[in-house]
């Protein structure tokens, strides 16, 4: 993997640790899925939520409780674990496409979704391989969520009460998490350009964390309406809701030595 080239540009001096913070920090844990196992963990989790209770074609072996692909053995995987239940709460993919011989790959979206893309200034194309990335794969177990509406499980409502000093459980900040954890990772790897599928609701909802995605592309069918979406990694640091800063760098903090030593494989 190369040398991360940018760093994050919040500190924690910038803004104090709110007491919804110190509460998802004592609560969860990030881990790089480096080993089988932890990898195999993120299948599964992936299997549960796309496969049984969304019920879409996802991945190679249907006949597996494991949902993966090819894309897997270049990307950094991501586990949300809950320390107090020993369970993984969510998961995320981070795809680099760039295999272990360092010869250039193809997004999964310019594969699946390449009709989809329309924005001439803002394809991968434009963009050398080794400042792209796409961020893929993201779920929330439903126990963890705010609603079952969707794998994510988010509403614009839930984020409401951000500003709050107490969240009700479960806390909008798993959902939320996830992005900032790929938002981390995404810089810690040396990537700027960052591409991800999602629905056009879950897009506007993200902007109002600061995390304003640009939509590149058409909606189109692909395991419901979705578009391509693109977001600039410093862009995305800078904008970032202040109440939200904190999390962001116990996080950034907590991946950068396991996405140092992290090696893509199956």
């Amino acid at each position: 993997m190369e040398t991360p080239r940018h760093k994050s540009n919040i500190s924690e001096r910038d803004v104090p640790q709110s007491d919804r913070v110190r509460e998802f920090v004592e609560q969860y844990r990030f881990i790089i899925a480096r080993c089988r196992e932890s990898r195999y963990r993120a299948y599964a989790l992936r299997h549960k939520v796309f496969r049984e209770e969304l019920e879409y074609a996802l991945g190679d072996d249907v006949d597996t409780p494991f949902e993966k692909d090819a894309h897997d053995k270049h990307s950094i995987l991501c586990l949300l674990h809950h320390v107090g239940s020993n369970r993984d709460a969510g998961c995320l993919r981070v795809v680099l496409p760039i295999d272990n011989d360092g010869q250039p790959r193809t997004l999964p979206l310019e594969e699946s979704c390449a009709h989809g893309l329309t924005d001439p200034q803002l394809h991968p194309d434009r963009f050398e391989r080794n400042s792209l990335c796409e961020v893929s794969r993201l779920a929330v177990h439903p126990d963890f969520r705010r609603t079952r509406e969707c794998a994510l499980g988010l509403r614009e409502q839930d984020l409401q009460p951000l500003e709050e000093n107490r969240l009700p459980p479960p806390s909008p900040l798993v959902t939320l998490s996830l992005f900032l954890a790929a938002t981390a990772i995404v810089g810690l790897s040396g990537r700027r350009h960052v591409f991800s599928m999602m629905e056009p609701r879950f897009a506007r909802l993200l902007k109002i964390s600061g995390l304003q995605f640009r939509q590149v592309g058409n909606v189109i069918d692909y395991c419901g309406p979705r578009a391509a979406y693109y977001i600039d990694q410093h862009q995305a640091e800078r904008d970032l809701q202040p109440s939200l800063q904190p999390l962001y760098q116990h996080i950034w903090t907590s991946l950068a030595p396991q996405v140092e030593s992290a090696t893509p494989l199956v």
